[in-house]
């Protein structure tokens, strides 16, 4: 059986046959651009010779469009079905055409490509955040989902004109030495003040395990200030945190708790669902706001304090 491979060089020592000025050219003769195509590598069982190389393995490049539904253009996946003339239909798109072929307008539904469904789950490959700590070993299939929600994402800078993504730890660090004028550390389960500008955006919260929170203030929208919480990580990420804020005028105070959402990328939309509204007319008569803030972190994954 073969073994395949997206990324070059994760199958042992691989010696290559030509030089790179000659595979580029074979590339660009058959009209596809380098950093378009698969790299598969595959080992053939019985150790014989395949492809001209003395190890037992060969090397062969895949546009990886070929590999996608030609209806919706997402990755193949099982189950995977053809006509009687051999085009490829994705269980998604097939009841979506009335199981009629897209192509030639054959039945399609009922019987499965059982070789392209072998040859897709033997394609493997990393997690493209390797370099952030992910570890995973993907099929085709799972990839696009795979990296989607992972863990290990680049989180990109929420501040206005920066540029920088990296991990968790990176982002935190980042923040830290280069955002420090509008940064606060804290400690989680414990309240502590921020004093925010009325017309100041936000705040940059980090918290003692490197996560990285912003305190989001909109005074466009309202006569007044519109205060909410969101943490930069992935939707999967292993906590969900939870949230309180508190303002005070006089003898009167306004409070607000609520669960943090998470973002990988905050393009500059405030949360609709759960934000704390502070009128003008509520008594900060400086151009401050103090406010109370407690970030909840659960004792352990999915379980709130």
């Amino acid at each position: 059986m073969a073994t395949f491979s997206l990324n070059e060089g994760t199958s042992g020592s691989k010696r290559k046959e030509r030089s790179n000025e000659e595979e580029d050219g074979v590339k660009r003769t058959c009209g596809v651009e380098a950093e378009d195509l698969v790299e598969i590598d595959a080992t053939g069982e019985d150790g014989v010779l395949r492809g001209g190389n003395t190890d037992g393995e060969f090397r062969f490049s895949i546009d990886p469009d070929v590999l996608n539904c030609k209806i919706c253009f997402q990755p193949l996946r099982p189950p995977i079905f053809e006509c009687i003339n051999g085009h490829i239909a994705c269980s998604y798109c097939c009841p979506k055409l009335s199981n009629k072929c897209h192509f030639c307008c054959e039945p399609i539904g009922g019987h499965r490509c059982f070789a392209l469904e072998i040859i897709l789950k033997s394609i493997t490959s990393p997690c493209q955040y390797g370099n952030y700590g992910c570890r995973a070993i993907l099929s085709f299939a799972e990839k696009v989902s795979h990296e989607e929600a992972c863990s290990h994402a680049a989180l990109f800078c929420p501040i206005s004109n920066c540029t920088f993504s990296g991990s968790k730890s990176l982002l935190f660090t980042h923040a830290k030495h280069m955002h420090g004028n509008i940064s606060k550390n804290f400690c989680y389960d414990k309240p502590f003040l921020v004093i925010l500008e009325k017309q100041q955006p936000l705040m940059v919260l980090l918290g003692e395990d490197n996560h990285f929170f912003l305190l989001l203030n909109n005074h466009e929208i309202f006569p007044g200030n519109v205060l909410s919480v969101i943490c930069m990580a992935s939707d999967n990420a292993e906590y969900d945190f939870s949230c309180e804020l508190k303002v005070n005028s006089r003898e009167s105070s306004l409070r607000f708790r609520t669960s943090v959402e998470k973002v990988k990328k905050w393009n500059g939309v405030h949360p609709r669902k759960a934000f704390l509204v502070i009128p003008d007319s509520f008594g900060t008569t400086n151009a401050q706001l103090r406010i109370n803030v407690c970030i909840y972190k659960p004792l352990s994954s999915g379980v709130l304090k």
